[in-house]
Parts: C-alpha cells; structure tokens; sequence
C-alpha cells in the first residue's frame, strides 16, 4: 500500500520539529543575531588576522554578528601584535558590533559614536537597529572600440535589524536606477550587477531588491530562512562551487558546529532564466496572458575541518528543475551523488575540494578543485569537467605594516556550470553561480593593498583573463566549443574537449583604487582601471584589439 503525504501536512510537521527544537533548547541567546553580509569591511580585517593565527576564519561566509564580535573580542586580547591602525580600526568595528560584543560580556566604551545607525533601541529580550542606505556612483567610459558612456546608479533604501527571545532578524530593501548616456535596450547593457529583473525605460532603468533573513541558534545549532547568498571557498576573485556574484536567492539553511568541525546544509529557490517557460502553465486572466518560467532548485552542503594551520573543505551542491523541492535533498544527511543516480541522474551535480594552509604568521596558501558531473574511474568521459584555483595571501610583507598582497589563479575546462537540460545550468537568473569567468576560461589576479591611515587604504590592481567563446558561422549557427554555460552539449555536438578552443578573446585590466571611510559605514571610493582587449568584438560585431579607461566614483552609507 503506497500513500502521499499532501504539502500542508508536510509544512505543518516541519513546523512542529522547528518550534519543538526551539522549545527544547537551553541556549536561545546563543547565537540567533542576522548574519553580516560578504561585502561588509569587517572582513578585510578579519581575514588578514586570520593569516597572522589570531583567529581561525572559517571559508564559509557569512558570518553571524556574534561569530564577528567572538572573533574581535579574540583579536583584541593583549598578547596579538597590531599595527596602530589595525588598533584604531579594531576600535572602530568594536562600536558597531559593541550590543554583540556585551552579549559576550565584554564592556565596549563610546557606544554611542558616530555611525550610520538612524535609529536604535534595546532592553533584556528585545533589540532593534534602522539604518538608512544610499550608494551614488559615477562610471565613465572611454577609449577605442568601447561604447563612450557615462553612468549615474542611485540606490535608496534602509535596513532593518534586531533580536526578540534569541530570534535574529535582518531586512533589506532598496529602490534603484541607472542612468547613461547610451541607451538601455537589452539586460546585457545595464552596468549595475547584481541584479534581478529590471524594467528598461530607453536610457534609464529601474530596479530593485529585498533581503531578509531570519535566524535562530543554540550552542551547536543554528537554523535561518529568509532570501539572501552564501560563499563557500578560500577564494576572494570568487569561489568555485558557490559565489556572491549571483543575485539573492531564497534559502533554508541548517548549520552546526563542534569544536573544529562545521556543516552547512542548504536548500533554495532560483530563478530560471528569461525564455525557459513551462508551457503546461498559460493562464488567460482578464483578457490578458499570464505565463510561467519553469521551477527550478538549488541544494548544497559543506563541511569543514580545521587541523592546527590547515584547514580542509569538502562539499557538493545540485542544481535541478521542472519540480518542486525534492526530499532526498532537502534532508540535510545525504550523499547528492548517490541521490542523483537514484533519481536517475537527470540532474546538474557538482562537487569540491579546498585546502588553506598558513606555514607561517602572515602567509596563507590555499587552493580548491572543481568536479562537475564526476564519472566514476572514467576520467576520459566527457561529463567530467573541472575547475581549479589557487592563489597566497601575504601579510604585511618584508615587514611592511599594514600591507597585503594577494595573488591567485583559476582555471576552468570548456562546458563547466553548463547541462545538457538548459533548466539545470547552474546559474541564477542569468548569472552563474559559481565563480564570474565562466566555462573555457582562466584568470591572474594580483592585487596589493596598504592602509595608509585608518579611514584610507589604496590598492593596486592587475588582472588577465583568457575566454574561449563559442564561434559564430557564417550562416549564424554556432559551433559549440563549450564557452558559453548556457549552452550546454548537443546532440550534434563533437564528444571532445579542448581548452581554450573556439575564439579567444584576452582581456588585461590594470587598476588603481583609493577607498576613504571618515566615519563607520560611510565610504567613499574612486576607481580608475585600464582596460586592454585582445580580439574581442568591438562595434559592428567584428573582432578587433581595443583599449579603453573606466574611471568610478562611489559614495556608500551601509551599503552592505
């Protein structure tokens, strides 16, 4: 005898185990603060301390504001060497983070300095932050073979955070617009990134975004659902498996920790990208059309161990459509590859890998591999696709305080992210999950960085990037090399895979940045970057060399 449970009785038990494991808890105070969001400055700071062995950093991002305000607290202690400025910086972060930093029983003085909180209260049980957030930014392009433009982005919108009984909350939205000088016709023209959907008005475009999270934690526990990112790797060009360049998603994650062991298990809502519809679903309402882009999921977890100066992680995630959340990966205690085969490996899985190893204060080395559809002892196959990217992160160098410089490389093989079933490409809308280069690519990147003062720091730009786009015939019809992820292989396609075949296209970006923050939360940044393109189309859709200068001017309040 076969039975189905339907999807209200499915909610309300999971309802029930939630408040059951929220009733049975000892330590609702534990850690139930919102998260910090990957952009935040903090972190800056927190990964070159990292480096030096004053913390351990976990490669699982975001952080919860109690997990940065144990870390500053660890920071602090008398015995770490640190620069004056790191001093006067730390004293800074300690303001903002100082309701989480009491919580932990530390005593922070000045509470009240300036910052870029509108509004805030607390008592015993309860605590509730507003901030207000505006970013103005002016983007100017120039040169040989580029669109000549210039652009205003201005986003206008506020964030709202607290805690009630051990529950932590955080609510983000903004209004925004970009306006050029050039006209908007097509998605692929607007500058902003990320974004969702946006509403093209000739040379201006609107659009939006809301994040919330809701979060919950005991003394090994921590549950949250909301709509938001993670980023999962040692990498900072991006990360392999899953990145912060893809816009907000929605998401139910379950995370515990024990001493030097932490697993993350999510599952989440993406957004097909525009064109894929679910033809089963036309609905004529009002004499108007409504149709349906096809469903499509996201599951992944991580786990990670931390041994001495090394740390080790391990995860894989699936990508999957046409159909609602399936079990076998909700259920946080499972193997996707062996789920995938018995759900007769319809799906888009990936796995990896990643070590950091810091020899020595200062110094971190750390790489990841990438392995998308993984043959078992077939590495011939063609369904094995990797990725790899290594890169050093030095500390103050040769004894250079308040100093860093970062190098790193990664290399992905031709139809990596990309699936035979376009509703599986791992991608978010219609832009990729994992790391920005896409498949048939590789990137250097090297960047040095000195904090002059504590509210300014520059930094020195070089990047390479090679792309092995897909060839376009003479009659339109496209050769299929695997440089495009939103192509995955046809039918008719050759079973071979060579790197960087199809059209190469070079791109070398070198860049100055001068960031100045004259007070918490408020930045003001100035960018100029040097762009040299090698055989690249140019206007009029031909191939050609061109050089071309972006200069950018940004002024954030809690852009985060």
């Amino acid at each position: 005898m076969s039975f189905k449970i339907n999807t209200s009785v499915k909610k309300s038990y999971f309802i029930i185990v939630c408040l059951f494991i929220l009733v049975g808890s000892r330590h609702v105070w534990a850690d139930g603060s919102p998260d910090v969001p990957v952009v935040h400055p903090v972190y800056a700071l927190l990964d070159r301390c990292a480096a030096r062995g004053q913390i351990r950093m976990p490669n699982m991002r975001p952080l919860s504001r109690i997990q940065v305000a144990q870390m500053l607290g660890q920071i602090l202690a008398p015995e770490n060497e640190l620069s004056q400025t790191e001093r006067r910086l730390l004293h800074r972060y300690e303001k903002a983070f100082a309701w989480e930093l009491e919580a932990l029983g530390r005593d922070v003085a000045g509470k009240q300095s300036s910052g870029g909180i509108l509004w805030a209260w607390r008592d015993s049980v309860a605590s509730v932050a507003i901030s207000p957030l505006f970013r103005q930014q002016m983007i100017a392009h120039r040169g040989t073979g580029f669109v000549h433009e210039t652009v205003s982005q201005t986003y206008v919108g506020g964030i709202l955070r607290g805690q009630f009984h051990g529950l932590g909350f955080r609510l983000r939205h903004y209004e925004a617009r970009e306006w050029s000088t050039a006209p908007r016709l097509r998605p692929d023209d607007v500058l902003a990134y990320p974004v969702e959907s946006v509403q093209l008005k000739g040379q201006s475009v609107d659009f939006r975004e809301g994040v919330f999270q809701l979060a919950w934690g005991n003394g090994w526990l921590r549950l949250d659902a909301g709509k938001g990112a993670v980023d999962w790797g040692p990498g900072k060009t991006g990360n392999l498996l899953l990145g912060n360049d893809a816009p907000t998603y929605g998401l139910f994650r379950v995370l515990a920790e024990y001493k030097n062991v932490r697993y993350t298990h999510l599952a989440g809502s993406l957004q097909a990208r525009a064109g894929l519809f679910d033809t089963t679903r036309r609905v004529i309402d009002n004499d108007h059309v409504r149709i349906f882009l096809r469903k499509k999921r996201l599951a992944a977890h991580r786990l990670e161990v931390d041994f001495s100066n090394v740390t080790v992680g391990i995860h894989e995630s699936v990508v999957y459509g046409d159909r609602g959340f399936e079990a076998l990966y909700v259920m946080p205690v499972s193997f996707f590859v062996a789920v995938q085969n018995h759900l007769e490996n319809r799906d888009n899985l990936a796995m990896g890998i990643d070590v950091s190893w810091r020899p020595h204060n200062g110094f971190e080395l750390y790489a990841a591999w990438f392995f998308d559809d993984l043959a078992k002892l077939s590495p011939s196959a063609f369904s094995n696709k990797f990725g790899l990217q290594a890169g050093l992160f030095w500390v103050d160098p040769f004894r250079i305080q308040d100093t860093d410089i970062r190098a790193e490389y990664v290399r992905l093989e031709p139809f990596v992210y990309s699936h035979n079933f376009d509703i599986n490409t791992y991608e978010h809308y219609e832009t990729l999950l994992g790391h920005r280069i896409g498949p048939n690519a590789d990137l250097w990147h090297i960047q040095v960085t000195r904090r002059f003062l504590t509210w300014m720091t520059v930094s020195v730009l070089f990047e390479r990037e090679r792309q092995g786009e897909n060839p376009v015939n003479v009659d339109g019809s496209v050769v299929n090399v695997g440089g495009n992820a939103q192509l995955g292989r046809r039918p008719t396609d050759l079973p071979v895979r060579d790197f960087m075949a199809g059209d190469v296209e070079i791109r070398t970006r070198l860049g100055l940045q001068m960031n100045f923050e004259p007070m918490r939360d408020w930045a003001i940044r100035a960018v100029y970057r040097r762009i040299q393109n090698h055989h690249v189309q140019v206007l009029g859709g031909t191939r050609g060399n061109t050089i071309g200068h972006e200069w950018l001017a940004t002024l954030d309040v809690n852009f985060y």
